[in-house]
């Protein structure tokens, strides 16, 4: 009886034990930090999508820019990505970045004129390591490439694509960086369809895409059909090792998944992070955590 009962609890223990070591979604990225490409060097790129939360939305105490600006810093100085989509990004913090970091360069533009206050799809990017070949911003309309907007939203909807050369093997792909619309959600599938479109112009090489951003729903919208019928796939369920965790955090309110990115003519994705790391001790780096990908060519 007392054997019976040992190998009872041994088994249970090498269960527990096997359960453990197979959980990738519940992964430590903690020890990552010290390794900005996530032990792929020279076999894969890095990607980032991050929801800065605008300058201008004049949040108080720790959530305000001018304290979260130094946490951007230290996120930057740590995980190193090769390119970074952002979202609501005033000019006045592409150009805080760009002075913090002078490692980074930028492309995209603003939706509202020289004021400081004016959002973009800005993308950064690491200019000793990829040089950016042609690059572009279109609007989510009717009208893509003059200033414009569909009927009903809340704003000027835009997508910064770049076509990034890498300065190390001459290996190319295009980058789609995009914030989708907020308040309107029924237009937030023509608002995709005319990226998609987009996409098909541009890229005519059929070189490899990664399409990225702040989509303002969850990978349960009908939206996500047509990404996924277009071939591109998802860096969160398809990354070797990654995670689920809620990316938008409302500085510690409600919590949903809005931040997506998405592969395609890439090899596979080895690693997926919604990082939630507290940089520069400041709880939250934005109302929205920055997620990132490595990418094998």
């Amino acid at each position: 009886m007392i054997r019976n009962i040992k190998t009872i609890l041994l088994l249970l223990a090498v269960a527990a034990v096997a359960t453990a070591c197979f959980k990738p979604r519940d992964y430590d990225y903690s020890k990552w930090y010290e390794d900005p490409n996530g032990g792929d060097a020279g076999r894969s790129v890095k990607v980032m999508s991050f929801n800065l939360r605008s300058a201008s939305s004049n949040d108080p105490g720790e959530n305000s820019w001018t304290s979260r600006r130094p946490a951007v810093k230290s996120m930057l100085a740590a995980q190193s990505p090769l390119v970074m989509g952002t979202q609501e990004c005033d000019i006045i913090q592409r150009k805080h970045i760009l002075e913090d970091d002078s490692r980074y360069d930028a492309i995209g533009i603003n939706l509202g004129g020289p004021h400081e206050d004016c959002e973009e799809c800005a993308v950064f990017y690491l200019k000793d390591s990829v040089e950016v070949l042609s690059h572009k911003t279109f609007y989510l309309s009717n009208t893509p490439d003059t200033p414009s907007r569909l009927n009903g939203t809340s704003n000027y909807r835009v997508c910064t694509w770049g076509k990034m050369r890498l300065k190390n093997d001459g290996k190319e792909f295009y980058f789609f960086n995009t914030h989708l619309e907020y308040s309107a959600a029924q237009l937030r599938q023509p608002e995709m369809n005319i990226i998609l479109g987009k996409i098909q112009e541009i890229n005519t090489e059929d070189l490899p895409m990664v399409l990225l951003g702040d989509f303002n729903c969850d990978e349960t919208d009908g939206i996500y059909n047509g990404i996924k019928n277009y071939g591109f796939e998802s860096c969160r369920t398809k990354a070797l090792v990654g995670d689920s965790h809620k990316t938008h955090n409302g500085f510690g309110g409600y919590a949903q998944t809005l931040d997506h990115a998405f592969y395609k003519g890439f090899a596979g994705v080895n690693k997926f992070a919604t990082d939630r790391y507290k940089y520069a001790g400041i709880t939250y780096i934005s109302d929205h955590y920055p997620i990132w990908a490595t990418l094998k060519f």
